[in-house]
Formats: structure tokens, sequence, C-alpha cells
């Protein structure tokens, strides 16, 4: 009887209520230690569908966002060089601006669209990217010699594809996904990313060699913008319920605008928190984004390779990137230490890019070997998860932790594209080894990050629950 009021607060908290028989509610409601909610056998077997929908939509509109950034990766620097008048310098140095700016616009549309997709959910959001590409596709397809407006295409292309892509997945992840299931999620997008870079160069190596002229890799551009628009509308769930909404006060209206709101993971979040988030920003620097243009150059004019030897390393590289991920991605994770992780890929990401500045075609092939379990982005995915279980725990809508975090990344990815693009036109003109390009990404993105973890305690980024069994398996 003392403990009857108890029992009546347990019995809130679990969904649906038990019947009011003593027999029918399970003895840890009874107890009710942890005053947790607690899911029956039906509930639970729901949830878990759910999360195996959301990830597999999620699979689904990842590989097709990658499509999209892959299927012009010869392409466009193709287009550019013919409106150049097969000025290289020129070229690099319009592929970096351009990369530039879409950092800087995209600090402005990360926040806006993370804020308002923590009002109004998710899915609306994940939509403007694939409905956009129709639109940026079909321009440049019908205007292939308006220099300026290809310019202004290629820059909503990838503003709007990363934001529907990472922003929102990021934010779904953190909606519906604990750190475990969000980890295994992440390794899955991994391979995910492989598979479509595998496969898309085929598609545009196939184009390419049939009509000789680049503008058609925009018109399957838009057509495969159309699908995806048509897939992710019937298949992709919406993960922030109404109740879980922010409501947006009229006093709020500029934050909402206010690019720089990543300010407020240092100013309101931990010391853990805004360490982590650097870390990872720094890392991201070697995405395949910021390194496809000076990538596609050096093979074309250092390695002297053909649009059909440049298909079949993209191709190989996406299947190595796939079985690495199966291989090793979530086996890693699960046996290593955050940290422990975290320093290995730095470790292997500053070997391989010490290694790819070459002309010889033999050790560019040999580099891609040490940077496959870190690259594109692997190596953030164990301080990702961690971050995003801790910005949750302090408070953070996730929409717009997520906004912040990619601010931060597309404020860095803003400088490092115009920084190696330049840096490399100017290797170019004064006489200097271009291929020290790579080193400076070797700097930037892989020894920085590792410095910067080294300042860092076990306490703050570790997974506290998962730290002893790990360490004792690691050693």
């Amino acid at each position: 009887e003392a403990r009857a009021p108890q029992v009546e607060v347990c019995r809130r908290l679990v969904r649906p209520p038990f019947p009011s028989s003593s027999a029918a509610a399970p003895t840890s409601v009874r107890a009710c230690p942890s005053m947790a909610p607690v899911l029956s056998r039906e509930e639970e077997a729901v949830e878990k569908a759910k999360k195996a929908a959301l990830v597999k939509a999620s699979l689904l509109h990842c590989f097709q966002s990658v499509a999209q950034h892959v299927m012009l990766i010869q392409s466009e620097p193709m287009l550019l060089k013919e409106l150049c008048n097969g000025d290289m310098a020129e070229t690099a140095r319009l592929l970096a601006n351009t990369s530039g700016l879409v950092g800087l616009l995209g600090l402005f549309v990360n926040q806006i669209g993370g804020k308002l997709s923590d009002i109004h959910g998710r899915k609306k959001f994940l939509m403007l990217g694939p409905i956009g590409n129709i639109l940026w596709g079909s321009l440049v397809y019908m205007n292939p010699t308006n220099k300026p407006l290809v310019l202004f295409c290629r820059i909503m292309r990838m503003i709007m594809t990363t934001f529907s892509n990472t922003v929102m997945l990021g934010s779904a992840f953190g909606d519906a996904l604990p750190p475990d299931e969000h980890k295994a999620a992440g390794v899955k997008l991994s391979a995910v990313v492989g598979a479509s870079v595998v496969l898309t160069p085929f598609v545009e190596a196939a184009i390419l060699g049939r009509t000789k002229n680049p503008r058609y890799s925009y018109l399957v551009l838009a057509l495969m913008s159309l699908f995806q628009t048509c897939s992710s509308a019937s298949t992709f769930p919406e993960t922030l319920e109404l109740a879980k909404r922010t409501k947006q006060a009229a006093s709020n209206i500029l934050s909402t605008i206010n690019p720089f709101g990543f300010l407020n993971i240092y100013t309101r979040g931990s010391r853990a928190l805004a360490g982590m988030t650097t870390i990872q920003t720094f890392q991201l620097l070697l995405d395949g984004k910021n390194m496809s243009d000076i990538t596609e150059i050096w093979k074309r004019n250092h390695l002297g390779w053909s649009v059909e030897q440049s298909r079949n390393f993209i191709v190989l590289y996406g299947t190595l990137v796939v079985a690495s991920s199966a291989i090793f991605g979530e086996k890693l994770l699960k046996t290593m230490t955050n940290r422990q992780y975290t320093s290995l890929t730095n470790m292997l990401n500053t070997l391989a890019f010490s290694m790819r500045g070459t002309t010889k075609t033999w050790l560019f092939l040999l580099a891609t070997l040490p940077m496959l379990p870190g690259v594109n982005g692997a190596s953030t995915k164990a301080l990702a998860s961690r971050c995003t279980s801790l910005a949750k725990a302090e408070g953070f809508g996730m929409g717009e932790f997520s906004a912040w975090s990619n601010n931060l990344r597309s404020l860095a990815s803003a400088i490092q594209p115009v920084l190696i693009g330049n840096y490399y036109a100017w290797c170019i003109r004064k006489g200097v080894f271009p291929g020290s390009v790579y080193w400076l990404l070797a700097i930037s993105g892989a020894i920085i990050p590792e410095i910067m973890l080294r300042f860092m305690t076990d306490a703050e980024i570790e997974d506290k629950a998962v730290d002893k069994s790990k360490a004792g398996k690691a050693s």
C-alpha cells in the first residue's frame, strides 16, 4: 500500500497503460526503479520496423543524392574547360571559387532549413534537393554555352543536394535512432556512397562516349532527380512527431536566418561538444566533394588518364569503399573506443594523402588503400554519434544542431576548395611541385584534428556505457 502512489505514477509512464490488475503489470513496472517508459513486445516490434524503414529509405535517398554529385564528376570540369577555351588554370580557379561560394551560401541554407525543419518536420525539406536538381539540370542542358548560368546551377545544385541529404538525414537519424544504431546506420550510408560511386560513372562514361558532349549528362541528372523525387516522396517517413516540433516565436525569427547560429555550440554547449564538433569539421575537409575537382584535374593533366581510365578508377575506388565499409567499418566501431577509431583513421588518411601527390599511376593507386577506413567522412563516425547524443542531452533541437554542424563544415569547406584550387594554380604558374596540394590536404584534414583530439579527455569523447568493455577488447 505504501508503494501504491509510485506504482500509479509508473503506470502513467507506460504506453499503452497496463490493465489495472497487478498480475498483468510486469515486475519492472511495479518496482519502477528507473521510471522509464516500458514498451510491450508488439510496440517494440512496431518501433523496430519503423527504424528499419527509416534506414532503408535513407539509404535509397543517399544513393540517389550521391549519384547526382558523381554524375557530373567528369562532365562539369569538361564543360567549364570548353567555356574557358582550354585554360586549365582558369578552369581550376572557377571550380575552386564556386566551391567556396557553395560553402558560404550553405551557411544560410543549412541554418534556415535546419531551424525550419525543427518547426515543420524533415520530409518536405528533404525533397528540396531532388526537386531543385530537376530545374538545374534542365537549365544547363538547354543553355550549355552560358557560363554564368552553368556556374549558378553548379552552386545551387551542390548547396541543395548537400542540405537535403547530409543535413536532413542527420536530423532524421537524431530524431529516431539511439547512438549505437546511429553509428551502424552511418556505416551503411558509407557503403551506399561507395556503391553509388561505383555504378554512376558507367552511366556518365557511356553518355560522354556516345555523345562526346557533356551537356547530355545534365539531362540525365534531371531525369535521375525526377525519379528520386517520386521515390523519396513515397518511401521516406516523417521522423519528427508533431508533439516534438519547435514552436517559433516572433522574437526568434532573427535566429532562424542567422548563419552564424553555430556559435551556440561554443556558447551554450559543453566543452566536449564544442571540441568534438571542431575535430569533425577539420576531418570533413577531406570529404569527396572538396577534392573531386582537383582530383579530376590531376588525373587528366598529370597522370594523362582518359575518360575511360578515370571511370575505371572511380569504379575501383567505389568498390573498395563498399568492401572496406562492409568488412571493417562496423567492426572497428564496435571493437574500438571513439579515441582509438578516430586516431587510426586520422593516421591512415595522413599516410594516404602524403603518397597521393605523385605523377606515377601505380603510387597514386596504392595511396587509395590506406584511406579506405576513414574516407568520405568515415573518420568522423565515432565522434558524430557521440556529438548527436550529447547535443540531444544538452537540449539542442536535432534539425538545428545538424544545421549548425553542417554550417561549420560548410564554412571550412568554403575555405578548403578555394585554398587548394588557388594554391594549385599558383604552383602551375610558379613552377612549384603541384602534388604538394595533397600534403596540404593531409595537414588540414588529418594531422590538425589528431592534434586537437590529443587535448580531449576520455570522459569527454567516449560513450559512457561502452568505454570499459571496448577498452578491454582493444587492449
